[in-house]
């Protein structure tokens, strides 16, 4: 699969926000879907972030596993409620339009944790886990949760905002050239999600107020 990682003005890569502003009849005839389709299966994500290595040796800890975005809501009430108005939190909206749900070569950007154990397998058996939630970016969220209850404090995500090289490499694991759309400058678009809602507008003041 294509990586791209851009820099200043050139184009990159929103695929989630794009494809799900697209209806089931324009997602049917984009030509990218047939591409993907086509092509090898993408590398899980959190795979990709963290390199085989060190994802391999996470996994065979057992010390991680998805906890669903309702356990963030608890502490993070604000992020909470401005990523449900986010394009991410309704990914798995487009592959169903497009009769994509069960396509395992679309579902690991769609989905929180498709392809690791623990993550999302399919709507029948954990549609708790459907599209892209804060675990999506930042990978199992159990030990976070953990560590919060005991000390207040942050920190136990595999791809944590205190590890920004690797957690940005999970947004570029979807975010590729075949889905380059809609902004023309990723650092400034990845600024944007540490907001509780990075789609509020910003009000602009006027002389006199």
């Amino acid at each position: 699969m294509e990586r791209f990682w851009p820099s200043g003005n050139r184009r990159v890569i929103l695929p989630l926000i794009a494809v799900a502003a697209l209806g089931a009849h324009a997602y049917a005839k984009d030509p990218r879907i047939e591409e993907q389709l086509n092509s090898s299966p993408p590398e899980i994500p959190l795979k990709y972030a963290l390199g085989e290595k060190a994802f391999d040796k996470a996994m065979r800890s057992g010390k991680y596993y998805y906890v669903g975005n309702t356990k963030c809501r608890l502490c993070h009430r604000k992020f909470f409620l401005g990523r449900k108005k986010d394009p991410h939190d309704y990914a798995m909206k487009s592959l169903k339009e497009g009769g994509y749900e069960e396509n395992p070569k679309c579902l690991p950007c769609h989905s929180t944790g498709y392809g690791v154990p623990n993550g999302f397998k399919s709507m029948k058996e954990t549609p708790r886990l459907a599209n892209v939630q804060c675990e999506g970016c930042h990978g199992p969220g159990n030990r976070h949760v953990k560590i919060a209850r005991k000390t207040k404090k942050g920190g136990g995500f595999l791809a944590g905002a205190d590890n920004p090289k690797v957690l940005k490499r999970m947004c570029e694991s979807c975010h590729t050239k075949r889905w380059n759309r809609s902004y023309t400058d990723f650092h400034a678009a990845y600024k944007k999600y540490r907001n509780a809602d990075p789609n509020k507008k910003k009000k602009i003041k006027t002389a006199g107020k």
